[in-house]
């Protein structure tokens, strides 16, 4: 059957154009992940904490603010900062905190609430393209049907949060554009503003907007969109600037590139491949979205939608340039994808065959890898075999070797903020950069190592030999000893003369 055999159907009819089986095929993918996503969280979330140290990052954040102080300096009384995260997620992380929330469970919160206000925003972005209602719903619980999002489960990260002001940006625009009226457009700007403030790079969301604006000759349009949406993050970006003393523009420029050399560059579209096929239900539609894109380029008909995939794969792809990034910068992508998807589908420009294949046999792939079925990777089956971190070893690991007045240095934030202290160790990531940059905060660290300044030195994992190590655990293992394990965390004390 040709795609473009198949005559559209109206906004508010059925599930669109084609396959009568693709409805049920979409809601059993929806269905095995969302049963698959309460599965892990059940089992997970009893008495755990946060899988990943870079979610316990965010959680530090969260826990500076909520006690009076937005981006610490790089080199300060209370520690070392360092980080290029930008503030609303941990900003609203920083209010559940404040209101007693636990940290962790208010973390948990907001990260499923984030993913829940980017179904939502892609139903309403499919909605405003015609797309049917009940195709728009299952395509937007889709959203749930990922290894990312499984892995976020476990996790805090602000991707699914930005990727939700962005789309919301795109559907207020394309309603803008149908409706008329500046307040609408004015309302997508500050939406996309709201997305680089929770990722920066989600700013760039504006270029299709700019885009469709000018393609309708809309240049004065496309131009104060343009300026007003730079104007406005650059206003938003001061004001935190000022909140922070001038620490949040000091932390994002010492830490932006994460690193990043020549070679990282030459690295960077084979890395983006990698990290997408790693995740096949991130891949298969992303390249069905990329066939329908082509396509419609040969044919003249580009439109906002693959201009919206357009720029998610070029913010992937510049994201993935810096040492330390992975897959979760996929997540607008993949939303991005079922944009375009949804949209070809309703106006009969991708057949719904091919569409109706895809998702039964991501369905069934979800359905292996979430049972799990032995030899598959999946992310359970990771963490069942590690030793996720839990309040009981963070508890154990204080009550035997950290009594009141023990100065110590953890790698790991939540071993603080747990015990509702302020960590002195922000990000290691960056700040094993500044030890091998020679920076005054990699100074200075070095030099309280040497001179055994803390008392207990934790550690979240053991990377074996020497060369395996970034150079703030080289440093961290030249001056103390191993003195216990209590996975997932090492605990070292100060090398004794003579050894």
């Amino acid at each position: 059957m040709s795609p473009t055999s198949v005559v559209p159907r109206s906004r508010n009819e059925g599930s669109g154009p084609g396959d009568p089986w693709l409805l049920p095929a979409l809601w059993m993918l929806a269905i095995v992940a969302l049963a698959s996503a309460a599965r892990l969280l059940w089992w997970y979330w009893p008495g755990r904490v946060f899988d990943g140290v870079t979610s316990h990052i965010w959680t530090a954040l969260a826990w500076d603010l909520a006690h009076g102080e937005l981006y610490r300096p790089l080199l300060g009384p209370h520690g070392y900062g360092g980080t290029r995260y930008m503030p609303l997620l941990f900003g609203l992380h920083a209010l559940l905190i404040r209101a007693g929330v636990d940290p962790i469970l208010g973390g948990v919160a907001l990260m499923q609430g984030s993913v829940i206000s980017a179904a939502v925003a892609l139903y309403f972005g499919l909605r405003v393209f015609d797309v049917p209602a009940r195709l728009s719903a299952a395509l937007a619980v889709s959203v749930f049907g990922t290894v990312i999002y499984q892995q976020y489960c476990t996790d805090l990260n602000p991707d699914y949060l930005a990727a939700a002001f962005a789309i919301s940006g795109i559907a207020l625009a394309r309603t803008s554009e149908r409706r008329g009226g500046i307040w609408l457009l004015a309302a997508a700007s500050a939406a996309i503003v709201l997305a680089g403030l929770a990722k920066v790079t989600a700013v760039a969301y504006a270029a299709p907007i700019v885009w469709r604006l000018a393609a309708r000759r809309s240049t004065r349009a496309a131009a104060g969109f343009a300026l007003g949406t730079v104007t406005l993050f650059a206003a938003a970006a001061g004001v935190v600037q000022m909140a922070s003393h001038g620490a949040f523009l000091e932390s994002f420029r010492a830490t932006v590139s994460g690193g990043m050399g020549s070679s990282d560059v030459w690295r960077t579209v084979p890395k983006f491949l990698r990290e997408t096929a790693i995740d096949p239900f991130v891949a298969i539609p992303f390249t069905i979205a990329c066939w329908s894109t082509v396509a419609a380029f040969r044919r003249g008909r580009l439109a906002l939608p693959h201009m919206v995939l357009t720029a998610a794969a070029a913010i992937a792809l510049v994201i993935f340039a810096s040492p330390g990034t992975v897959g979760n910068h996929l997540v607008d992508l993949h939303m991005a994808s079922l944009l375009v998807i949804g949209a070809a589908i309703a106006e009969g420009l991708l057949s719904a065959r091919l569409a109706t294949a895809a998702f039964a046999c991501l369905a069934a792939l979800l359905a292996v890898i979430s049972i799990p079925v032995a030899g598959v990777p999946s992310v359970i089956a990771t963490l069942r075999a590690e030793v996720p971190p839990s309040r009981a070893a963070v508890r154990a690991v204080r009550e035997e070797f950290l009594p009141r007045g023990t100065r110590y240095l953890s790698m790991d934030p939540v071993i603080a903020v747990l015990n509702d202290e302020r960590p002195v160790v922000l990000d290691a990531f960056n700040l094993s950069r500044f030890v091998r940059e020679g920076t005054p905060a990699g100074r200075d660290l070095e030099l309280r190592l040497r001179r055994h300044e803390f008392a207990v030195v934790i550690l979240r994992q053991d990377r074996g030999s020497a060369q395996d190590r970034n150079d703030l655990e080289r440093l961290v293992y030249s001056n103390y000893d191993v003195r216990a394990v209590r996975p997932p965390f090492i605990i070292l004390a100060p090398r004794t003369e003579g050894r």
